[in-house]
């Protein structure tokens, strides 16, 4: 069955976007292709595509790809809502990282499997549909936040989690500083959006940020916007997070691994509700709730001194704090069967856990936390066949004696550290995302780390 997706491809190889306009066409509902990257402006507008797949170098000798990140933005610019997967005969992890950056959805290096480039592009077009799906969903955010956060409260079976939800409904109609704490993975960004439902900010955004995956000379600019002519490429005025989250919520997740330099901005945000946009002498103030969170141990950061005492008085009014799914195991089975529906109607699976796979669940310490059960429950449900999944569900995330694990005491951090991450890369098949979520780091981050070690 094709994918109702409509495709356009733009390359000004003949050869390679003829073969790659029949390949596709067999996938997918419509498949246009362009050889002049000049004539996208009329094609996107008669045509509204739903994905682009771009090559990046155009120019004869040129294969710093920035012809393909000026129309990747381009493209952005005009309509944020199409998904840009770029191509390139460069494997450039620098350069991969720029696209991304830049709002590309993936990154695909010639030559390519006609497999992992379907998947490429049926992803994209699963995160279109998503976006479109939320964006609905936050059009009728009061009536569905509501029954989503009253489900929160009453399905909990475990009596801490209920006792943290009921804190949480409680100081949510204050506009109290609150950090949340806990371990990667355990629901933190859930519980801000728990809080932000309950609060009489409901009706306006809720703005989350990874501070931890903004590069630091981004910081600002993704935080307070610019103006044109702040830096080189601010070619026009931008808004950023703040402005986004006016009247709001806005969710600072992973405040520890933010920089002094930055805690200080953050600090006159929160203290003062002022900012200043880069290129810009004006005060601007803003009327926002801000939630903060982190995995990390403030207190011993602040007396280490990479983390500043005035700012944590300010970020931590209220503390709460995510407990570990370790700790919640009555809500294992709740959880679980919640994933499952998930995933099943996402998939159009009808997998039913045995008794046998239940139990495994409860018995699994789970270091990953919520986001692992996801994880495991989504694997499952893709391998299932006939509405039954014969594997194990914590397979891939138990670890087995075998003499590839007892590793030597002659190996070095860097080199456990470095077999760890192939070891996640090798289960979630290559996919950055999910390795990156199940080692509680973001993307750059694990970028920067393969690229050191090759």
């Amino acid at each position: 069955m094709k994918s109702p997706a409509h495709i356009l491809i733009i390359d000004d190889d003949d050869d390679l976007r003829d073969a790659l306009t029949l390949y596709l066409k067999n996938h997918f509902k419509k498949v246009r292709s362009l050889a002049e990257v000049e004539a996208i402006n009329q094609s996107i507008t008669s045509d509204e595509p739903d994905l682009v797949l771009l090559d990046m170098n155009f120019q004869q000798g040129r294969n710093d790809g920035k012809e393909g990140l000026y129309w990747l933005s381009h493209i952005k610019e005009m309509r944020p809502h199409i998904m840009v997967v770029l191509i390139t005969a460069y494997a450039d992890i620098d350069l991969a990282i720029a696209a991304l950056k830049n709002g590309a959805s993936d990154f695909i290096i010639k030559p390519w499997e006609n497999k992992k480039l379907l998947a490429s592009l049926l992803r994209a077009y699963e995160l279109k549909d998503t976006k479109r799906k939320l964006k609905s969903f936050q059009g009728k955010q009061d009536k569905d936040g509501e029954q989503l956060a009253q489900l929160l409260l009453n399905s909990s079976c475990d009596e801490a989690s209920k006792a943290l939800l009921r804190q949480a409904e409680k100081v949510a109609g204050t506009d109290a500083s609150i950090l949340i704490g806990g371990e990667n993975g355990s629901g933190k960004s859930l519980l801000a959006q728990f809080i932000h439902l309950h609060s009489p900010r409901k009706h306006a955004p809720f703005v989350q940020v990874d501070l931890g995956a903004i590069p630091e000379n981004l910081f600002e600019s993704e935080l307070f916007g610019h103006k044109r002519g702040a830096f080189t490429d601010a070619k026009e005025d931008r808004p950023g997070l703040v402005q986004s989250a006016e009247g709001g919520t806005l969710f600072l997740d992973e405040i520890g691994n933010c920089s002094l330099i930055h805690q200080q901005k953050l600090l006159r945000l929160i203290q003062d509700q002022s900012y200043q946009i880069p290129g810009s002498a004006e005060v601007q103030h803003a009327d926002l709730r801000i939630i903060s969170a982190s995995n990390a141990n403030l207190q011993a950061q602040v007396e280490a001194g990479s983390f500043r005492q005035d700012l944590l008085y300010r970020i931590n009014t209220i503390e709460l704090h995510c407990l570990a799914l370790r700790e919640r195991r009555k809500d294992l089975h709740y959880l679980s069967a919640y994933f499952l529906g998930n995933f099943n109607r996402r998939y159009q699976r009808k997998l039913v856990l045995s008794e046998k796979q239940y139990q495994e669940i409860h018995k699994y310490p789970w270091p990953g936390n919520i986001r692992e059960l996801a994880h495991s429950i989504e694997r499952a449900v893709i391998l299932s066949e006939n509405g039954s999944f014969d594997g194990t569900i914590c397979s891939g995330l138990t670890r087995q004696k075998s003499d590839e694990d007892q590793l030597s005491l002659e190996l070095s951090l860097a080199e456990i550290e470095s077999r760890h991450i192939q070891r996640v890369l090798d289960y979630y098949q290559g996919n950055m995302s999910k390795t990156a979520a199940h080692l509680g780091i973001n993307r750059n981050t694990l970028y920067r780390k393969i690229n050191k070690d090759q």
